[in-house]
């Protein structure tokens, strides 16, 4: 990832598939009639172009990447050492020292998180190479790492091996280190690198391509040749996927971890065009990690409407990528900004869940290691997946209607194995109605097709029976692989699936309910107070039991249990936990108290969605942290802060200061001005800082603090900052109010 827009020639999908079959590429019979590829002829009808759609289905290999569900990225290069997200070619190798390294830690913590495959960054834009290769003096080699003895490369692939995961690499064909870049010798070049990763590390699952192509160090930019690479990989790693900028898997779209509500595995060769794939998937630098330059992949890709003009059908399925932190690269700064377990909980649903594989990001650290606060977060996640999913409410299911072809078992559909399906016949109804045995409650839908005879089911529903009705409780679109619909939890003894629309016979691998974790929270929420104030914890679960801490630790089932409220009387994190009747935890939330340290007015209220705590939020002592949604940070949408502290009496006053945030993505912009005036008696008021900023012309992220040192006595502090007028044109959000986001004015 990291990466840069791109400049080259068109080229398609045609051009790749024709690559597939370029002779000395040996292919199976089954992969030679091409059935993930289909040239439709002229002048079909929606129905005949529908039907060819129905009868695509995934290669081997491809079938083989969908079932892993869940693989994991690891960028590591000479950025963790220079702190930064892009190389440029020039950094010093002696850098690049990582005294604790483990890769079997690294793989480790990847498969205990769920993953089935590993990719690493074996060269990035820099063009350092994380293997001795013959071909560079850059890398390796050329660092203090094992004495110039290390392979990094190797190391990984030792301890894929080891625990039984696949090993996938990922070359960056941008390099901003290497001389010939920009010249047909280049692609010699990128060849033989790419030749020793596929011949001296065993067998490559996947390899990753993004289609960076920025200027390498003699300021000319290079036209890949494409074909070739992937006619090498098919020559060498029949059996590896070429993601990305590859005919195998494509990028959904955006790196945000979130798929398409409606995702086809069968799209239109003519919008499978790798050059819009690749501008799409190239990202902006800014401080902060990195945005997306946008979604350059359109939402309908695979309707009927889409389908029915197109020359050629291909099965192409949807990779979701994201980082478990806001850069791809580890930074110390980001420590506190690892996504939580309950976001990549989000994120599963929502890739996994949504017809698409989930790659998920984890950079190891300057040591060597994975941080520990990743780990702590992906078990937890992990551990969250796992509860959920281990009971399916439907298993000992009774089908009341039968639509079964003769022979087949319903109780497939409860197996775990998308190899066992049922197939409803095209005259037979489309509704499946199950018995549950007793009365069960569920919040989670789970469908699965076998997608190794294609992808079928356009649109669905689920009904639940209660209260003496039918009553629908969830619907979707796509299935695909897996989809994954969550609801308001449903208590019932009967359930129906309707299946309302399908291109041609719809099949069915899997089918389940769920019951998602319990949660807690707190009543109220994040506050601050003046004297004291008194705390409920409740859950959505009513026969959970709820643990607390107030100390700052940990909770676990050996915390204190809740029982009534809680009183508080200073400053504190309260962390709490629901965990039902059957066991299963829920996660962790926490809600900060705080004891305000002066008393504070305001003239506009905070928007009620972001209070920081309530009107004491911005004297309470309490800092908010690089989440804006933290709930300590106060925000102001269009209107100006405007804040007065009354001391309680003429004090001495030596420093007054305020923190703003500024996150332009979130539409959250420094303010225009802000000014800092002192009072002795609240009417008439001295200026002791007046500053005015100018409007960004890009996305800008981070801390803006304003402080004023003076040497007086005053009782009285007022702080006025105003808005941006309108967001800029540069902006998404252009003309649309600006948002003020504020925290903890502090007083020496």
């Amino acid at each position: 990832m990291s990466n840069f827009p791109i400049m080259m020639k068109s080229f398609t999908i045609a051009v790749i598939l024709s690559t597939l079959l370029l002779p000395g590429i040996r292919i199976s019979a089954q992969e030679s009639e091409l059935h993930n590829f289909a040239k439709v002829p002229e002048n079909s009808s929606e129905a005949e172009v529908v039907n060819i759609a129905a009868n695509l289905y995934p290669s081997a290999r491809q079938l083989t990447w969908q079932k892993m569900e869940l693989t994991t990225f690891l960028h590591f290069t000479l950025n963790t050492y220079y702190d930064q997200e892009w190389g440029h070619g020039t950094e010093d190798a002696a850098r690049f020292n990582p005294v604790e390294f483990d890769a079997r830690q690294w793989v480790s913590v990847c498969k205990d998180a769920g993953s089935k495959c590993v990719i690493i960054t074996c060269k990035h834009h820099d063009g350092f190479c994380l293997w001795p290769s013959k071909f560079t003096d850059h890398t390796v080699a050329a660092s203090p790492f094992m004495n110039g003895k290390g392979d990094i490369v190797r190391d990984v692939a030792n301890a894929c091996k080891e625990m039984g995961l696949g090993f996938g690499v990922y070359l960056s064909p941008w390099d901003r280190h290497e001389k010939t870049y920009g010249s047909e010798a280049y692609n010699e070049h990128f060849r033989n690198q790419l030749t020793e990763l596929l011949t001296e590390y065993g067998p490559i699952a996947e390899v990753w391509f993004d289609g960076a192509c920025g200027e390498g160090p003699n300021g000319k930019k290079q036209i890949y040749d494409w074909a070739s690479y992937y006619k090498l990989i098919r020559k060498l790693q029949p059996n590896a996927v070429i993601a990305i900028m590859g005919p195998d898997v494509r990028w959904v779209g955006t790196e945000s971890g979130y798929g398409r509500e409606t995702e086809w595995s069968v799209v239109p060769l003519d919008l499978a065009d790798q050059d819009a794939i690749a501008a799409g998937s190239q990202q902006l630098e800014t401080k902060e990690g990195f945005i997306p330059a946008g979604d350059m992949t359109a939402q309908d890709l695979g309707s009927r409407q889409v389908i029915s003009k197109a020359k050629n059908l291909i099965w192409y399925p949807s990779e979701v990528d994201v980082s478990i932190r806001p850069g791809w690269f580890w930074h110390e700064s980001e420590n506190d900004r690892v996504k939580t377990p309950e976001k990549l909980l989000d994120i599963y649903f929502s890739s996994v869940g949504r017809n698409s594989l989930l790659l998920l990001n984890i950079p190891p650290d300057k040591r060597g290691l994975i941080h520990e606060n990743d780990v702590a977060s992906l078990k937890v996640w992990r551990k969250a997946i796992d509860q959920i999913f281990a009971d399916n409410k439907a298993s000992k299911a009774v089908l009341v209607h039968d639509a079964n072809k003769p022979g087949a078992s319903f109780q497939s559909l409860f197996d775990k194995n998308i190899d066992t399906y049922l197939q409803l016949r095209d005259n037979d109804s489309r509704t499946l109605e199950f018995e549950l045995g007793s009365d069960k409650t569920f919040d989670v839908l789970l469908l699965q097709e076998p997608i190794q005879n294609g992808q079928r089911i356009e649109k669905f529903r689920l009904e639940a029976f209660s209260n003496e009705k039918w009553t629908e409780v969830a619907k979707g679109t796509t299935v695909g692989y897996k989809r994954l619909l969550r609801f308001d939890p449903v208590t019932a003894c009967r359930v129906r699936l309707v299946i309302e629309e399908s291109r041609l016979e719809p099949n069915l691998a899997e089918f389940g309910l769920y019951l998602q974790l319990p949660v807690a929270s707190a009543k109220p929420g994040s506050a601050s107070f003046k004297e004291s104030m008194q705390v409920s914890l409740v859950s959505n679960d009513p026969g959970a039991t709820i643990y607390y801490s107030a100390d700052g630790s940990m909770v676990s089932q050996t915390s204190s249990k809740y029982s009534m409220p809680i009183s508080i009387d200073k400053s504190t994190e309260l962390k709490f936990m629901a965990v039902s009747a059957d066991g299963r935890e829920g996660f962790e939330y926490s809600s900060s108290y705080c004891k305000a340290v002066h008393n504070l007015t305001l003239t506009n209220a905070a928007d009620p969605q972001y209070t920081g705590g309530g009107p004491s939020g911005l004297s309470d002592g309490m800092n908010g942290s690089n989440d804006f949604a933290d709930g300590r940070w106060s925000g102001f949408n269009g209107v100006p802060l405007d804040a007065t502290l009354d001391l309680g009496k003429v004090s001495p006053v030596k420093k007054v200061s305020i923190s703003f945030m500024e996150a332009t993505a979130s539409w959250i912009f420094k303010p225009a001005t802000v000014r800092i005036s002192v009072s002795d008696d609240g009417i008439n008021y001295r200026i002791i800082k007046n500053l005015s900023t100018e409007v960004p012309t890009k996305d800008e992220s981070g801390r803006f603090n304003v402080s004023a040192t003076l040497d007086e006595k005053a009782r009285y502090i007022k702080v006025e900052a105003t808005p941006v007028a309108v967001i800029p044109a540069w902006h998404a959000g252009a003309g649309y109010k600006a948002w003020i986001f504020a925290d903890e004015i502090t007083v020496e």
